[in-house]
C-alpha cells in the first residue's frame, strides 16, 4: 500500500521541485528512535531509515515499516552498539583507518556479519548503505566495504536497487566538509566505478547543541540549497536523529537524547511541513532512484 504523500512524488518532477530522502539515521537503536520513524512516516516526513543491526528491532514494528513503504539501509557501525574487537571511538576508528592498521580480513569479517544480521532481520538485502559516523567512507572500510557489496549484491547494484550515502556537503559549514574530506570523495569515485547509485548532496549536519529555532534555521538552510531537479541530478539526502520524548530509563548510553527529542518535535511540527511545503520539496525515497536511472 503507498502512502497518499508518496503517490505526489511519482508524478512527474517538475523543474523546480526540489528531490529530497530524509533518512533517519539509528534505526534499532531504541524503542524512542523506533517509534519516530513510524510516526514520521506515518506523516509522509521520511521516507527511509538505516538500522543498526547491534539494535532492536520488533517484528511489528518491521511490518509496520513495510506497511509505510518506508527503505530501510544498514547503517554500518564500528564506533556504536555493534559489539566487536575493532568497535571504538570515532577518533581511534579514524586514526587506524588512516594509518591503515586494520586487518583488511577482520573488518571484512564485521561487514559480512553486520550484512548476515541485516538480511536475518528484514529477510532481505539493504535497500541503502550508510555509516555510523559515516565510518564507510574511511580507507580501508571502504574498501573492504566496496568489495563486499559487489560480490553480495551484483544482482542488486545491476537492476539499480542498493544504492549507498555519499556526503557531498550540501552547503558551505566546516563540519560537513570535515566529515567530506575523511573519505567522502574517494568513496563516491568508489561507488560511481562500481555503478552504485547514491544521493547527490548530503545534508543534515549540525552539532547537535541547536534549539528548535536553530534547528528550524538549518533546515531552511539545507532545503533551501537543495538543488531543482534536473535530469542528471539524484536526490539530496538530509539526515537526521529524531526519538519521542522518553523518559524509562536507558540500558544505552545516548549522548544526543535532547537533540533527538528537539528533531522529533521540529519534524512533526506543521512548520516543517509548510517548509517543505516553500520550497516545494518532493519526498523521496532511496528506491525511488531505480526508476528514474
Amino acid at each position: 500500500m503507498s502512502h497518499p504523500h508518496y503517490q505526489e512524488r511519482a508524478a512527474v518532477l517538475s523543474n523546480h521541485a526540489r528531490p529530497v530522502i530524509i533518512n533517519v539515521d539509528d534505526l534499532g537503536l531504541s524503542t524512542a528512535v523506533n517509534d519516530a520513524v513510524i510516526h514520521l512516516a506515518e506523516l509522509g516526513r521520511i521516507g527511509a531509515s538505516s538500522y543498526m543491526v547491534g539494535g532492536t528491532i520488533t517484528d511489528s514494528e518491521i511490518n509496520r515499516l513495510n506497511q509505510l513503504n518506508v527503505d530501510i539501509g544498514l547503517h554500518l557501525d564500528l564506533t556504536g552498539i555493534f559489539p566487536s574487537a575493532l568497535r571504538g571511538s570515532l577518533k581511534s576508528i579514524i586514526i587506524a583507518s588512516y594509518l591503515r592498521r586494520f586487518n583488511p580480513m577482520q573488518v571484512t569479517d564485521i561487514i559480512k556479519q553486520q550484512l548476515d544480521g541485516f538480511e536475518e532481520r528484514f529477510n532481505r538485502a539493504p535497500v541503502f548503505i550508510d555509516g555510523h559516523q559515516h565510518i564507510h567512507q574511511f580507507p580501508v572500510i571502504r574498501q573492504c566495504l566496496i568489495n563486499e557489496l559487489t560480490n553480495r549484491y551484483r544482482s542488486e547494484i545491476s537492476k539499480g536497487t542498493l544504492s549507498a550515502r555519499v556526503t557531498t556537503p550540501l552547503i558551505n559549514d566546516v563540519k560537513s566538509w570535515i566529515i567530506y574530506i575523511l573519505g567522502g570523495y574517494a568513496w563516491r569515485e568508489s561507488c560511481q566505478h562500481h555503478q552504485i547509485l547514491t544521493n547527490d548532496k548530503f545534508g543534515g549536519v549540525y552539532g547537535f547543541d541547536a534549539d528548535r529555532q536553530q534547528l528550524a534555521m538549518l533546515w531552511e538552510k539545507w532545503l533551501q540549497g537543495a538543488p531543482c531537479h534536473t535530469a542528471n541530478v539524484s536526490p539530496t539526502l538530509i539526515m537526521c536523529h529524531p526519538a519521542v520524548p522518553d523518559n524509562a530509563s536507558h540500558s544505552w548510553q545516548d549522548d544526543i537524547k535532547a537533540a533527538r527529542e528537539i528533531e522529533y518535535e521540529w519534524l512533526i511540527s506543521d512548520a516543517f511541513k509548510n517548509l517543505l511545503h516553500k520550497h516545494n520539496v518532493r519526498l523521496m525515497r532511496w528506491s525511488d532512484m531505480t526508476s528514474a536511472s
